[in-house]
């Protein structure tokens, strides 16, 4: 047999519920602009289509029958789901948390205050992942985060990388440490450096301005803790190359010095970064410009 066009539809779901709401063929067809003959038409196409008989009618009222109760529990939740979608619309890219990955100094300097600006405008969750910048990028390729606030730039041609901020980063040591009031490239690499990891957009400025000199950097100690760094630095264990905006305090404080390096400059390029195949939601196009606001007000 043929039941081509048997199938039941939203449309005969919405009135069923309605006819159960009012108990009455007529009062439901007053609520769904539609005549009472055709409420009726569409209640009996149910209940062929389900083979089961929903309503009792008796002494010109009806009655759900015990099939027709549970095909109401389960047609009323359908019913209920899809309004909530159709009044929802234009709502959804309000309701999924933004996934955002964000660099250490990143995270540590400027990231409070784009959140504080991004809240202004958008009541949407974030969520945060501080990483390392190889780590982000990985995680923005498997579409495991949405956008990421990097340190350094980003050679992968999949990614769109928007420059935002800088920040410098400075040779320090403690103020007891036996270091000359400036150094060349020549002697900073024979102190006791105490450097970030290899691969971290801080360590790369520098092997990259060292190798001009034709210069490498031996570091005592590694860390990808910035903070253990600038620790280490203070006990007088060594120079350390540190983002300036990370040791403000340190520095104010006099608990660590600056020694300037003749002829090094370590600038370090802040990229606001996406795939550029990435969907970009308002909430995420106004994290993104939330991002380059508040770095051009300052921190």
């Amino acid at each position: 047999m043929d039941r081509k066009g048997d199938d039941m539809n939203l449309r005969q779901l919405t009135v069923f519920c309605r006819v159960c709401e009012e108990m009455s063929f007529t009062r439901a067809a007053k609520r769904l602009y539609m005549t009472q003959p055709a409420v009726s038409h569409v209640v009996a196409e149910l209940e062929q289509e389900t083979g089961c008989v929903l309503f009792d009618r008796i002494a010109r009222r009806i009655f759900l029958t015990g099939a027709g109760k549970a095909f109401y529990e389960k047609a009323a939740r359908i019913v209920e789901l899809t309004e909530d979608l159709e009044r929802s619309k234009g709502e959804l890219d309000f309701l999924s948390p933004l996934r955002i990955g964000s660099s250490i100094t990143i995270a540590n300097v400027l990231l409070p205050g784009i959140l504080h600006r991004f809240s202004e405008a958008f009541h949407v969750p974030v969520s945060i992942e501080v990483d390392t910048a190889r780590h982000n990028t990985e995680k923005l390729l498997s579409n495991q985060i949405d956008a990421a606030l990097i340190e350094g730039a980003v050679a992968d041609s999949r990614l769109a990388a928007h420059p935002f901020s800088s920040f410098t980063s400075v040779a320090v040591c403690a103020p007891s440490y036996p270091a000359p009031r400036s150094l060349t490239p020549q002697a900073l690499v024979r102190e006791s450096l105490l450097l970030r990891e290899k691969g971290s957009s801080v360590r790369e400025v520098l092997d990259s301005a060292l190798m001009l000199h034709g210069l490498a950097a031996r570091p005592v100690w590694t860390s990808v803790d910035s903070q253990a760094l600038a620790a280490a630095a203070k006990s007088g264990l060594g120079i350390s190359i540190l983002p300036e905006v990370l040791i403000e305090r340190e520095l104010a404080a006099g608990e660590l010095v600056r020694i300037p390096v003749r002829g090094l400059r370590l600038k370090n390029t802040n990229y606001a970064v996406y795939r550029r195949d990435k969907y970009l939601s308002p909430p995420l196009s106004g994290f993104l410009n939330a991002a380059v606001r508040k770095a051009g007000d300052g921190r």
